[in-house]
């Protein structure tokens, strides 16, 4: 089966490759029909193709390396400059990368099952914060979150992702300005989640109006819920672990749910206690109501796998390190945000394959192992470019050779590990990139 899809996957890379270079798609990404209309070596398809190998360096090196590995040139090339690559770029837009990795999205639902959780695919959502060059543009556009030691006005962008944990699949990314709220950009996720979909979140998502629209997607949710609430606080007052009460909203939900057009009748909501620690409960508002199905021990299982959202903000925060952008204009900082996005998915995407097998070889081993998502990551980038300018049999060797390397760099999964809860304001919080080695 590894091998069909390895060839599989090499056709796919060249069918995009072929799709970069026709004119109507051409047209239709540029802001003038009239752009990318000449011959030039730096053509749409390598502007697109330098995006998506992620800018991490300054941009004349990244050009330097682009035309070496291409022409596998052994002299320093100067063929482009990097403020003609800047102009270039910004008659391009953003929305190509969106496409391209929804279009990996949906070619992994279509050509590989995917992991399930009771027949669910499950689904986490959450967000983040990116702090963005300082520049009036962005500035208009994100607005001012402080002023740095030296009178410089920071902007600030909100993330969220919608991500298919088991399968280490971003279904939707979406990026605001820091003053658009979690619960709204959620709104937009709707979008991409229906029937057969298990919803999990935490606390910041645990509103009525929130799981009554998941209802009208009808798909099924496991929120993690604050004690802010009476419906909350008298079930734990009652002694309770594991039970199906009616919610009836109150007034200020009511008004709530009508300011936003949702249904506010009353429904029944399965409610779970689990005991962290002997100060720390929390509590989970299920849609399963089958006990004896679902029972308490896989509720508490499943609520675990949310963290595989926070995984993947990790990967592309501090693996990818998204923050340093290569651009300070917004469709800039927008293609390499999706950009960053389409990496993700198409590591995913190529390690799929092989993950099954890396677990199941570490089964004589202390822990089990996983893939190496730096070392992967930093695979795949070095290796982009290839993939979409060599012909199948030599992309076909390429993707056999990034298997074999994802099989030989691997981590250990260490179950059941435990750290306090940091209850800081979010700003407050330190973004740690110490520990975390980037992917290149």
């Amino acid at each position: 089966m590894a091998r069909n899809r390895q060839k599989y996957h090499a056709k796919l890379f060249k069918n995009l490759s072929k799709l970069l270079t026709k004119s109507e798609f051409i047209s239709f990404y540029c802001f003038d029909e009239k752009h990318f209309t000449r011959n030039r070596k730096l053509a749409f398809k390598a502007v697109i193709l330098l995006i998506l190998r992620l800018l991490k360096s300054s941009v004349s090196s990244e050009l330097k390396s682009f035309y070496t590995e291409v022409f596998k040139v052994d002299e320093v090339v100067n063929w482009v400059s990097d403020a003609a690559f800047c102009k270039a770029r910004q008659k391009i837009k953003y929305q190509i990368f969106i496409d391209l990795y929804k279009f990996l999205v949906r070619f992994f639902y279509s050509q590989i099952a995917g992991k399930r959780w009771f027949a669910f695919r499950l689904l986490s959502v959450d967000g983040s914060e990116l702090n963005l060059p300082p520049s009036n543009e962005l500035l208009e556009r994100f607005a001012c979150h402080h002023t740095n030691s030296i009178g410089t006005k920071i902007p600030q962008a909100r993330v969220s992702f919608l991500c298919d944990v088991l399968n280490n699949i971003t279904i939707d990314a979406q990026i605001e300005s820091f003053k658009v709220s979690e619960q709204k950009m959620f709104e937009t996720h709707l979008n991409f989640i229906g029937k057969g979909d298990l919803l999990t979140a935490d606390a910041n998502y645990g509103h009525f109006r929130i799981f009554r629209a998941i209802q009208e997607k009808e798909s099924e949710f496991c929120i993690r819920m604050s004690r802010s609430s009476d419906f909350i606080n008298k079930f734990l007052v009652s002694g309770e672990k594991d039970t199906v009460l009616l919610w009836n909203p109150s007034r200020c939900t009511i008004a709530n749910c009508k300011k936003y057009n949702v249904d506010f009748a009353p429904f029944e909501v399965r409610l779970v206690r689990i005991d962290l620690s002997e100060s720390e409960t929390e509590v989970l508002a299920i849609s399963l109501l089958d006990q004896k199905k679902y029972n308490y021990d896989s509720i508490k299982d499943l609520y675990d796998k949310r963290w595989g959202v926070e995984e993947e903000i990790k990967k592309i925060m501090q693996r990818l390190m998204i923050e340093n952008f290569s651009s300070i204009k917004e469709n800039g900082i927008l293609q390499d945000f999706y950009a960053n996005i389409f990496m993700l998915n198409l590591v995913s995407f190529l390690a799929e394959p092989v993950m099954q097998e890396i677990y199941n070889s570490s089964e004589h081993c202390k822990y089990r192992q996983q893939i190496n998502w730096t070392s992967a990551l930093g695979d795949v980038r070095k290796r982009l470019v290839l993939l979409f300018l060599r012909g199948v049999s030599k992309i076909d060797s390429i993707i056999k050779s990034l298997w074999e390397s994802f099989k030989k760099n691997t981590q250990s999964i260490k179950p059941d590990r435990k750290f306090p809860r940091d209850k800081r304001k979010k700003g407050s919080r330190q973004k740690a990139f110490i520990q975390y080695k980037p992917a290149w």
